[in-house]
């Protein structure tokens, strides 16, 4: 999403932008989407060893005047294929939870993937989200002067509050896998239940721990409380931000929290996990309550306070809209824009 509000404006501005990315069942192996030019190729296992050989190709073809690399778990080292000018986009460093997400093999791979960053990206231009994963690359052995902070931003036409009433159920929006934290969602309604026996949990999204999170679900036998929705439209979920009492997030690590700055501009208060990432999106005591790292009974406290206290809601929400009407996608557009040029110019 945040690719593709970014680049697909830059198209219409006179720019071309050509997308390598990972394919999936069904999809067209070429398209046009906005004005961007996609090309799908691989799998999960197979899309960073493909894009490494076939970037030097990929440029003879292309002639861009700048490569620009998303890295997210596995690298593509672009560094070492190609010597112009290149920008390094980083959501976030997995670090050591990645081994909270993904059996250990896997994990140790990933882990041990990222930790070659500061061997062969040390000198690149980033592009990233969060002080917190700024710090992160800066352990890496990133320059200051090649680190940049660029926000996300949002959709401030779209998420407004709504006319409605508030209604009594928690929102959490997120991909379904284990380090977004969806059991911990459940655990801390679980916690609330007796006090608030009309509290619901509405949770939206889709991805592989679907199966796990239904069983946990079933097994605290909280089937009449937990709603899954599954993938649903934009307008759908606006319209939940507006009635939701609180939106939930759990995740364990994020790069930025896009959530909970389109649950700021919808007037929905917010409760969030402090981590990496969460903290950056949601200053504590001013746009948003954040509970101590993973701890369900903190969590569940803060969304007790949040329903209880008026006063404090009423504020947090305020300062929320505030804080959220601050990002806008046109503004990411601008900075990143700027960014690749003075990264062309000093190439």
């Amino acid at each position: 999403m945040r690719l593709h509000q970014i680049y697909a404006p830059l198209t219409q501005q006179g720019h071309e932008v050509i997308l390598y990315s990972c394919a999936f069942p069904g999809c067209k192996k070429t398209e046009n989407v906005d004005g961007i030019e996609v090309h799908r190729l691989g799998n999960d296992l197979t899309f960073a060893p493909r894009c490494t050989l076939g970037l030097r190709r990929w440029v003879k073809k292309h002639q861009p005047d700048i490569v620009v690399e998303e890295l997210n778990k596995l690298p593509f080292y672009s560094p070492l294929v190609y010597k112009g000018p290149l920008m390094i986009q980083m959501a976030h460093l997995w670090r050591n939870s990645i081994f909270k997400e993904a059996s250990f093999p896997v994990a140790f791979v990933v882990w041990f993937f990222e930790q070659t960053i500061g061997w062969f990206y040390k000198n690149c231009w980033f592009s990233v989200y969060s002080t917190c994963t700024q710090n992160d690359l800066k352990a890496f052995g990133a320059k200051d002067d090649r680190n940049r902070l660029i926000y996300c931003g949002g959709d401030l036409k779209a998420y407004v509050p709504g006319t409605v009433e508030r209604e009594p159920f928690i929102l959490w929006i997120s991909r379904l896998q284990k380090y977004k934290g969806p059991t911990d969602a459940v655990e801390i309604l679980e916690k609330l239940a007796a006090d608030f026996p009309e509290l619901k949990l509405v949770i939206v999204g889709e991805g592989p721990f679907r199966p796990q999170l239904e069983a946990f679900i079933a097994e605290k036998g909280m089937q009449d409380k937990v709603t899954l929705t599954g993938f649903i439209s934009e307008e759908d979920k606006i319209d939940l931000l507006q009635r939701a009492a609180v939106h939930l997030q759990s995740s364990y690590k994020e790069g930025w929290g896009l959530s909970v700055i389109e649950a700021n501009c919808s007037g929905c208060p917010v409760v969030a996990n402090d981590t990496t990432g969460l903290r950056d999106s949601c200053r504590d005591n001013e746009n948003g309550l954040l509970y101590t790292h993973c701890d369900i009974e903190d969590g569940a406290a803060k969304v007790r306070q949040m329903l209880t206290d008026d006063d404090l809601r009423a504020r947090l929400v305020a300062k929320g809209y505030e804080w959220g009407g601050s990002f806008s996608w046109e503004r990411n557009t601008r900075e990143i824009l700027a960014y690749l040029q003075e990264i062309i110019d000093a190439e």
